[in-house]
């Protein structure tokens, strides 16, 4: 693909995400914590003035403490209703409920206090959700108070995503089809608005909706008049202070739960009475903050994103960093600039389509250069091996140009490290030659390479090997490199060469990039000093287990039949711990320098032959030892010797530590751990237990509880180390405690065998 043509589609699908990326942030309003947050901190530079004509007659502490306890009774606000109807205010918003009534005589003097008052202005609120499946329930004034009022509107607040109250709408009301002719509720300022200068307000009649969210400007806390309703009620504030003033009555008291967060500085809580006297002073002063629309928002935010789009393909990396940071304090200029003229354009997106746009394409488009590049190195190498570096052209070229030259520079150092791996190859310690997919040779190091005259290069796999391995290990060398090697790299064949070293075999594939083979890398270590050392091994085990045997066996075959004195008892025990000891000491050794070969056992039919086994030395102390099956047939995977030995170990330790004429129980039943199978083998005596010093060593080697053995064979502490290592060779544990009522108990954990195939 040409690079013009890679680069034309990376961009478009930049642009395509970016812009729906935006699209998805304004459409679900995702980042309003942000806008909210800047909004807060722009507006603290224009905060309106408070009128001069809006008075707050405020229930606050003062007045609890005159009054008693809220709610109040309805004479007391009957009093004050008296008291402002001399005082001829120009309304009285009254922001407290009415909604229930109260007691009949104090409500009829409420009414009648009211009736006095004709510019008097009271709340209803909404229940959500409504009753019979509506939107809200709408709760009125009581009649009576209604009917003295005159006009009710709702005071509900609107609350942004993070509780504080920003916004309002000049009315409410349910629009969904199956309440179309529902009362639209203006708002109650909206209502003291109409009752003082006789018409809408200018702002309730410029809107399409009236339930439009408009953003309300603020004034500092505290900028409005207050007094006290207990002044007012004990005669301390004149009349003439009262005449002509537009009074908001409501609570101010901080325990009576109508503070609500609002966008100011100090980040505190302001009465909901005063949030009244903000509204009706923007209602008044018509500068509530109109946030654009939906459209606008999405085009105001998506232009900065398409100016630095368009940018990538006309300027320089530098230039292209200049824009942006010009770009992000030209939108945040734009949304202060605007807030001035009372429009609210949120930022927060178009900033984040600008923080997206450019490392992405930076991203996107130096991943298209960087495989340009790759591109021509490889036709590079392919067509023209032979030809040294090329040479910096003369004269000016674009970026991209010098890039690719830099790059062709670099094809030295690729040679340099070829060199250096070559070098570092050749002077392994052991042979190493590599083959191609053909089987010739391609690659020999000097250890490889010594003894063949006529050089090893393009030979054929098949007679290099017959250069180094004898003919008896031949066969078995060519059988490992017939597998498939895939999966099998951590694999292996010893073999001897014609020179008598023994030599460990390794083959590894060589893959391309694309994971294609192109070739393997045989690599022999020189293992005859190991090779050496485990035949003296094996003759150390030969020599345990026959040299060592024989003469035991000969003494146990001569004190056979004999009368049993207290020398003949000694004898024998002595000559059965050595018997023990060297087939513990070889089964150890065996296990680990052997691989595992497991094989299906029926688990039950090996314990109870070795039970069987140990019945003779069981019967002459008077030993019961029983085996009770569980498991309904359970088989493992093992090898039946090393298993045979260690239940027979355990179940001879039993006897051992087990009084004249105990009990042993032997059971194995299923288990499930995690959910997976296992099969359980636990063995229980009645001696006196293993002591508390030996219980988390007892599986070590050369540890033994002897002290307490009943039997005439003493330990060496290497049968419990044997059973734990074959044990864990079968990939299960054992576990040693003792019982609450005497004696000890040991528990074999052993994994099931799979279930066959259908195909097996």
């Amino acid at each position: 693909m040409k690079l013009r043509r890679r680069l034309g589609i990376e961009w478009a699908g930049v642009a395509i995400i970016a812009s729906l990326i935006v699209t998805a942030l304004i459409y679900w309003d995702s980042l309003s914590d942000f806008d909210n947050l800047l909004y807060d901190q722009l507006s603290e530079y224009d905060r309106p003035e408070a009128s001069e004509d809006i008075l707050i007659i405020a229930v606050d502490e003062d007045s609890l403490a005159a009054f008693g306890k809220w709610p109040w009774s309805r004479n007391r606000h009957a009093q004050l209703l008296n008291i402002l109807a001399d005082a001829r205010p120009k309304a009285i918003a009254f922001d407290i409920l009415l909604s229930e009534p109260g007691e009949a005589e104090a409500d009829q003097a409420l009414a009648d206090a009211a009736a006095k008052n004709n510019n008097l202005y009271l709340p209803l609120h909404f229940v959500f959700p409504g009753s019979n499946g509506q939107a809200f329930d709408v709760k009125e004034p009581i009649l009576p108070f209604k009917q003295a009022a005159q006009a009710v509107g709702h005071v509900n607040l609107q609350f942004d995503r993070d509780g504080v109250v920003r916004r309002t709408a000049l009315c409410f009301g349910d629009t969904t089809p199956i309440s179309e002719s529902m009362t639209i509720w203006p708002h109650l300022m909206e209502q003291v608005y109409r009752g003082v200068h006789g018409v809408n307000s200018p702002v309730f009649d410029r809107q399409d909706d009236c339930q439009r969210s408009l953003l309300m400007s603020y004034t500092n806390r505290g900028s409005f008049a207050q007094i006290s309703y207990a002044a007012v009620l004990n005669g301390e504030i004149p009349a003439a202070f009262l005449t002509d003033k537009t009074i908001l009555v409501g609570a101010t008291a901080q325990g009576l739960g109508d503070q609500h967060p609002v966008p100011l500085g100090d980040g505190g809580t302001m009465a909901g009475v005063e949030i009244m006297a903000n509204m009706l002073g923007n209602i008044t002063a018509d500068n509530f903050r109109a946030p654009v629309s939906w459209g606008t928002q999405l085009l105001l935010s998506l232009v900065p994103t398409w100016i630095l789009l368009i940018g990538f393909w006309r300027w320089r990396p530098r230039t292209i960093i200049f824009v942006s940071v010009g770009l992000v304090v030209f939108i945040l200029f734009s949304s202060a600039l605007l807030l001035s003229f009372q429009i609210w354009f949120a930022p927060g997106a178009a900033l984040v389509g600008l923080a997206l746009v450019y490392p992405v394409w930076g991203w996107r488009r130096l991943q298209a250069t960087s495989d340009f590049m790759d591109d021509q190195l490889r036709n590079y190498q392919l067509e023209t091996p032979d030809i040294p570096v090329l040479q910096t052209p003369l004269g000016p070229v674009d970026i991209v140009t010098e890039q690719a030259e830099e790059l062709a520079h670099a094809i030295q150092h690729v040679r340099d490290l070829r060199r250096f791996i070559s070098d570092a190859l050749t002077n392994l310690p052991d042979p190493m030659f590599v083959t191609d997919l053909d089987g010739k040779v391609k690659f020999v190091n000097k250890l490889a390479q010594a003894g063949i005259e006529d050089g090893a290069q393009d030979l054929a796999l098949v007679d290099m090997l017959h250069r180094f391995v004898v003919p008896e290990d031949l066969t078995e060398v060519q059988e490992y490199l017939a597998l498939d090697q895939q999966m099998r790299e951590n694999e292996y064949v010893d073999f001897i060469s014609l020179n008598d070293e023994v030599f460990a075999m390794r083959r590894a594939r060589v893959l391309s990039d694309e994971g294609q083979l192109r070739g393997h890398i045989h690599y022999l270590a020189d293992i005859t000093a190991v090779a050496n050392a485990a035949q003296e091994r094996e003759e150390v085990l030969q020599l345990l287990s026959h040299d060592m045997r024989a003469p035991q066996a000969a003494i146990l075959a001569l004190l056979d039949g004999e009368k049993p004195t207290d020398n003949h008892k000694r004898i024998e025990s002595h000559a059965r711990r050595t018997l023990a000891l060297a087939d513990n000491f070889v089964g150890l050794a065996r296990i680990k320098s052997s691989e595992f070969s497991g094989e299906d056992i029926l688990l039950s039919d090996l314990v109870i032959e070795a039970n069987d086994s140990l019945w003779p030395l069981a019967k002459q102390r008077g030993i019961k030892s029983t085996v009770q099956d569980q498991s309904d047939g359970a088989f493992i995977v093992g090898e039946p010797s090393s298993l045979y030995r260690s239940f027979a170990n355990l179940i001879d330790n039993a006897i051992k530590y087990s009084p004249d004429k105990g009990k042993i129980a032997i059971v194995i039943r299923d288990i499930l751990l995690d959910q997976d199978p296992f099969v359980s083998l636990t063995i229980t005596d009645q001696g006196e237990g293993i002591s508390d010093d030996m219980l988390d060593q007892l599986f070590d080697r050369f540890v033994s509880n002897d002290a307490d053995s009943k039997g005439t064979v003493r330990g060496a502490g290497l049968g419990l180390n044997f059973v734990a290592a074959v044990i864990e060779r079968h990939g299960g544990t054992i576990r040693a405690e003792n019982i609450r009522d005497g004696g000890a108990r040991f528990t074999i954990l052993l994994p099931l065998a799979p279930e066959p195939d259908e195909s097996d």
